[in-house]
């Protein structure tokens, strides 16, 4: 055991010292709520299964379940993870991310690790009320601090397959479009505009509180939205950036209203870098504009050339 986690470790301090590439969260692991005082339990507990609701309730994450971490033999609190903790739990549950919650002298913290590589995710914090019993601050601290990690990510969906068309983006007449899955809760009305990302770091600190990069390389419109699903019109995109089942879908007007509704502002908190455009994006519709006179020129001294066969 001592040799794995070193060489996780090892693994974990050659990926972020290169430029990692973040991946959808979509499956989430809740440890349960870490306090010191036994008399505190019950309110743990209580504050651990709203905490799981606040996570599952607009249909974005699926949330290990308690059966589940007990079967695993890992429901259990906790507070800090190291980087090989987080890699063999993330592989164990098959998590894409993993939070821990915990109460250290009147101040309530909560962290959120990524599965596959163990990094830091996000982290925050919230100082309790010195009048206030801890027992009567923790499910409303804890649901602040889940509020503001949600608020914290850069992204509110994921590009699926069209099951009629079995690819990620297809063509109806001149129109290239995308499917994506958004959960029940979110703000999208038709007209709005999204964005295509990707995010990455090439730093150690926390992914959505410490800068990450966010290139921007495809964005439209959406012209169709239904309960957890909608559809977006690319009106420029970077074809040399596949869009893929999974990709990161951005909406930038529930960007804002999820960061004035839940965001924690203070100065532990720093932003995300400011988004860059991905130079190789083009009209979407420039490459048909492109080719469809040549093709119609091809078609013309075909059938020309066809005729000219038959009339000999």
């Amino acid at each position: 055991m001592k040799m794995l986690s070193l060489a996780l470790i090892s693994l974990w301090t050659a990926c972020a010292s290169a430029q990692t590439e973040h991946e959808l969260i979509r499956r989430i692991s809740v440890f349960p709520i870490k306090v010191a005082q036994p008399e505190l339990a019950k309110f743990a507990e209580e504050a651990w299964w709203e905490l799981r609701e606040a996570l599952t309730r607009d249909k974005r994450f699926l949330v290990a379940s308690k059966n589940f971490l007990q079967q695993k033999d890992v429901y259990q609190a906790r507070s800090i993870l190291s980087p090989a903790d987080a890699i063999i739990l993330g592989k164990l549950l098959d998590a894409n991310a993993l939070v821990t919650t915990y109460v250290d002298d009147r101040v309530l913290y909560m962290k959120v690790y990524e599965g596959e590589y163990g990094r830091p995710l996000w982290e925050q914090q919230l100082v309790l009320q010195p009048s206030l019993p801890i027992a009567q601050q923790l499910q409303p601290g804890v649901i602040k601090l889940v509020q503001d990690f949600i608020a914290s990510i850069p992204y509110h969906g994921f590009v699926v397959l069209d099951p009629l068309k079995g690819r990620p983006v297809y063509q109806e007449g001149r129109r290239l479009l995308v499917k994506a899955e958004v959960g029940g809760l979110a703000e999208v009305d038709v007209g709005d505009s999204a964005q295509l990302i990707r995010v990455y770091s090439d730093h150690l600190k926390p992914l959505f509180t410490h800068g990450a990069s966010i290139e921007v390389f495809a964005e439209g419109r959406v012209v169709e939205h239904n309960r957890e699903s909608i559809v977006i019109e690319l009106d420029r995109l970077n074809r040399a950036t596949a869009v893929q089942e999974g990709t990161l879908v951005r909406l930038p007007r529930e960007l804002k209203r999820l960061e004035e509704l839940y965001s924690i502002q203070d100065s532990l908190k720093s932003k995300i870098d400011p988004e860059f455009f991905s130079p190789g994006m083009t009209a979407a519709k420039q490459k048909e504009s492109e080719t469809k006179p040549l093709i119609a020129s091809l078609a013309f001294i075909a059938n020309l050339a066809a005729f000219l066969l038959l009339a000999f």
